[in-house]
């Protein structure tokens, strides 16, 4: 849908701003009122945003998304904060392979109640954010998840270490994208300054398309996965539980989900009963592309070890590269 507006002004509002409906896929899970709700696709200025409308008439729609586009093509992005947008948290649990797991979630337009009575069993949270309206949501997201609660919501590293150091909460989680610009800046800065807290940076997006594109330069690979947004927090679901929480601990049960979470699991004995339950892990290993410093770090095994398991891959498969290893596996 494109606006058809009369006036000289109109067209030019059409040409740079345009609106189209959509049904996006993961928005019944987060707003269950309207069955099938619709959403608007706003584009201006080479960017775009998604919208949901709360209605799930056509009709009724591209009225709401003809509101929305026309104040973004009259005062720029900035209207757009007056409205529900859709955004994509992607929280990264492991620099290399660099392992990533995101959600839709969507922003607020009025702050979150105050923090309610913390139960003992709660993990006690606090955010980076700079952007309010998705500071907003990331706190109502944070309240809702079952045995989390967020203590503080900060918009500046100033504030949010300044906070960090009076609350000393369970969690940190700061809006420091990996490989982004100023990525590590201020994720090394909280590493330094509370060595026993644990922190995980995260990104936000406007779709998962933009999450995945924004990241590059990983040498030990990519792993992405979208989960559900009350799902998001499972790579380290019951660490606070076991009362001996550090960060050794917090990132041996991150790569032990993460392992589970992509399949990263040996062939099945029967299929290659020629070799060890360790070499048929790094031949599923091969198979997903990996290279041995990828492989070994998912393993938790030295380089040179993979390298010793690939060439006794090759020798009890009869083959003579990592390709010909692959095709015997797919042949199985």
């Amino acid at each position: 849908m494109k606006s058809t507006k009369g006036s000289r002004r109109g067209e030019r509002e059409s040409t740079s701003c345009s609106a189209s409906i959509v049904r996006r896929k993961y928005v019944n899970d987060l707003r269950t009122k309207v069955a099938d709700e619709l959403s608007a696709r706003i584009e201006h200025a080479g960017q775009y945003a998604f919208f949901p409308l709360s209605v799930n008439q056509r009709e009724v729609a591209e009225g709401k998304a003809e509101t929305i586009r026309s104040a973004v093509a009259r005062s720029g992005w900035r209207a757009g904060a007056r409205f529900v947008r859709e955004f994509t948290l992607a929280i990264f649990w492991l620099p290399n392979p660099l392992t990533c797991t995101y959600a839709t979630l969507f922003t607020a337009l009025r702050p979150p109640p105050k923090s309610r009575r913390l139960t003992p069993q709660r993990v006690r949270v606090a955010l980076l954010e700079t952007d309010e309206r998705v500071r907003w949501g990331l706190v109502n997201w944070l309240n809702t998840y079952p045995g989390y609660e967020c203590v503080t919501a900060c918009d500046s590293s100033a504030s949010f270490f300044k906070a960090v150091a009076q609350m000393r909460p369970d969690l940190a989680l700061l809006n420091d994208p990996a490989c982004g610009s100023v990525g590590e800046q201020v994720t090394q800065q909280f590493l330094s300054k509370f060595p026993d807290l644990i922190g995980l940076p995260f990104g936000i997006y406007r779709d998962s398309d933009e999450a995945w594109i924004s990241v590059t330069g990983a040498d030990g690979g990519y792993y992405y996965r979208r989960r559900r947004s009350n799902k998001l927090l499972e790579p380290i679901s019951g660490l606070w539980q076991t009362h001996n929480t550090n960060r050794d601990s917090v990132e041996s049960q991150i790569r032990s989900h993460v392992q589970t979470l992509f399949g990263f699991r040996a062939a099945a004995e029967e299929t290659f009963p020629e070799l060890t339950q360790r070499e048929r892990e790094v031949l599923i290993g091969l198979q997903r592309g990996l290279g041995d410093k990828a492989i070994a770090t998912f393993l938790s095994i030295s380089s040179w070890t993979v390298h010793t398991h690939v060439k006794s891959i090759f020798e009890k498969l009869g083959v003579h590269s990592r390709t010909e290893a692959v095709m015997k596996y797919f042949q199985k």
